[in-house]
């Protein structure tokens, strides 16, 4: 393929600009000087390749504002100040790491930064002389750096100007399609076909099950120590008043087909049985008044806000967990009365100060989080001896475990969490309903101006076309759900309504598919691809979990979110009744024609 120059390229995606996205357009900024370009090279002691000098002397980066020029992904075009800020810091960077530093497959002090969104990630040029010299390549945090796709700035702008000519997709891992949306340029990732996901159970279903292990076999390591603590290395310990095993487990989402006791070691095992659906496992037993259920491993339901509402419906929940970091959750008939966190010291919505409550708790540690004058959030002083810290931490779950002991009257007796308990495998309960996605800044008028009447029955026909993109609608109480989903009053989903089963399960499925388990011989038993669709799936059992519990205008935005449809603000737009605003590719008819700006014919009359 013969690639055209960087000017001739950039000319004609001022063209294009010019005439279907103009406010992207005039994001553009005038040139670079030359005298500008050559002191940042020098100071970088990097020289830089000719086709970044002459991107340069076309736009010197872009403006800030809505709608500003990108690259495929996000990444907009640095400005040759910027370019020199982040070479700076990347050198400093680099010297600071000394021998440290990563391979040059992560990065090289000759590499440079001309585009970023989220800084470190963004686009490189490699400036090293050789073969490679001025090849396009991707920097990620925490992947590195991948070159291979361009080998030159001449080759990217010349497919970028061709993408945008034709409505094609651009890219790296992920490609994006160009569209456009009240006269700006935006980048839509290019949905690729979802295959139909296989369920690791109905996998499981197709070989025989291995053995369950003998009763008794408990491999799992004791830490030698007296109290609660003094059995497990890490744990989630939940108590319940007034409650017997059976009920404490229904309450966690207990299957009832996995009712058996089962020892310390059993309960491991099923939990990373993939014959079983890698499900977690719940060991319940009484003391006193209160029944408690003990998990292991790196899933627990019992430090889960929704499980402790259901837990304490109607008395008293009390959770502590403990990973090196201790966590006591108070919560009473369903709502949540403090908690405690030895990783922050501040409080979340909705929670009491855990001092007041119970004066005895250790005070946090200078490690913990705390809160900004502005309300934001800040990392605690690390300086804690590392030789230590274990010992602080262990000693601060013993404090913890004597306080809720003292203060609700839990006499775990030694040996309770030994032996065989009752327990069962548990179905996780739906994550709680928090429309966490805001409406598209670009949608926030018509949003904000549509009927809630009118918005809710936009809202559930946005919802069907997600179903039907990821598949959710395969199933029959998706599919009654759907229909509810328009009404004006929306109640929620019941965990153990048939439809809260089936959005629980879908989660369950989607979790289970992203450990990517695998079989004796090393092969994955659910593909990258089936894992994928599995999560797109998931996203949108949230989005309809979300859409049936919530006003539209707050739940809106977690709909459009997970659209797979490039096209989805016409369509929305469409819907509420508004003429169209967006458009992939070539333009529509009767569209106004911009023409380049002044600085950039100028620049022209230069080359």
């Amino acid at each position: 393929m013969t690639v055209i120059p960087v000017y001739r390229s950039w000319q004609r995606i001022e063209t294009w600009l010019a005439e279907h996205a103009p406010r992207t357009f005039d994001s553009l900024r005038p040139p670079a000087s030359a005298d500008a370009i050559s002191a940042a090279a020098d100071e970088l002691r990097m020289k830089f390749p000719a086709d970044l000098v002459e991107s340069l002397r076309c736009h010197d980066g872009v403006s800030p504002g809505h709608g500003l020029f990108q690259f495929p992904g996000g990444d907009q075009p640095l400005g040759i100040d910027a370019i020199l800020r982040r070479g700076r810091m990347d050198q400093q960077l680099w010297n600071r790491l000394g021998e440290d530093h990563p391979d040059e497959t992560y990065w090289h002090p000759e590499f440079l930064m001309f585009a970023d969104s989220n800084p470190p990630d963004g686009l490189v040029l490699d400036c090293r002389e050789g073969a490679t010299f001025g090849a396009v390549g991707t920097h990620l945090k925490g992947g590195g750096t991948s070159f291979g796709r361009w080998p030159s700035l001449a080759a990217f702008l010349h497919e970028l100007a061709g993408g945008l000519e034709h409505g094609l997709a651009m890219g790296w891992w992920r490609k994006f399609v160009p569209v456009v949306w009240q006269e700006t340029l935006l980048w839509e990732e290019e949905p690729q076909p979802l295959p139909v996901p296989r369920s690791l159970r109905e996998v499981a279903a197709t070989v025989a099950a291995p053995a369950a292990p003998e009763v008794g076999q408990d491999p799992l390591p004791v830490v030698a120590e007296e109290g609660w603590a003094g059995e497990y290395a890490s744990f989630c310990l939940s108590f319940v008043r007034g409650l017997d095993e059976s009920e404490l487990l229904r309450r966690f989402g207990a299957l009832a087909d996995t009712h058996r006791p089962r020892s310390r070691g059993q309960a491991q095992a099923d939990a990373q049985r993939w014959t079983a659906g890698l499900l977690p496992v719940v060991r319940a037993g009484r003391c006193g008044q209160w029944a408690f259920g003990i998990e292991e491993g790196h899933r627990w339901e019992g430090n889960r806000s929704e499980v402790l509402r259901r837990l304490s419906r109607g008395t008293q929940a009390v959770s502590l967990s403990f990973s090196g970091a201790t966590t006591m959750s108070y919560y009473e008939d369903g709502e949540v009365v403090t908690v405690y966190d030895t990783r922050r010291s501040y409080q979340q919505p909705g929670e009491g100060d855990p001092f007041d409550i119970f004066p005895e708790l250790p005070a946090h540690g200078p490690a913990a989080g705390r809160l900004l004058p502005d309300g934001r959030t800040s990392l605690g002083s690390l300086e804690v001896p590392t030789e230590r810290t274990p010992l602080l931490q262990r000693a601060t779950l013993r404090a913890v475990c004597g306080v809720v002991s003292d203060h609700f009257g839990i006499d775990l007796p030694p040996g309770a969490l030994t032996g065989e308990l009752a327990s069962a495998q548990v179905l996780p309960v739906l994550p709680g309903v928090d429309g966490r996605y805001r409406p598209p800044t670009e949608l926030a008028e018509h949003i904000t101006t549509a009927s809630e009447a009118r918005l809710r029955t936009v809202l559930a026909t946005q919802m069907c076309s997600l179903a039907a993109e990821t598949g959710l609608d395969t199933y029959p109480e998706v599919i009654e759900a759907l229909h509810r989903a328009g009404q004006d009053e929306c109640h929620g989903v019941d965990d153990d309504s048939p439809l809260g089963i089936r959005l629980r399960t879908v989660f369950a499925d989607a979790a289970a598919a992203w450990s990517l388990p695998r079989d004796d011989d090393g092969h994955l038993l659910i593909d990258l691809s089936e894992r994928d669709a599995w999560q797109h799936r998931a996203n949108a059992a949230g989005a309809l979990a979300d859409a049936l519990s919530l006003p539209a205008r707050e739940v809106i935005g977690s709909v459009l979110h997970q659209r797979r449809n490039p096209d989805w603000r016409a369509e929305f737009t469409e819907q509420l009744g508004e003429a169209p605003h967006e458009h992939r590719g070539a333009p529509p008819h009767e569209r106004q024609v911009r023409t380049p700006t002044a600085h950039a014919r100028r620049r022209r009359s230069t080359q």
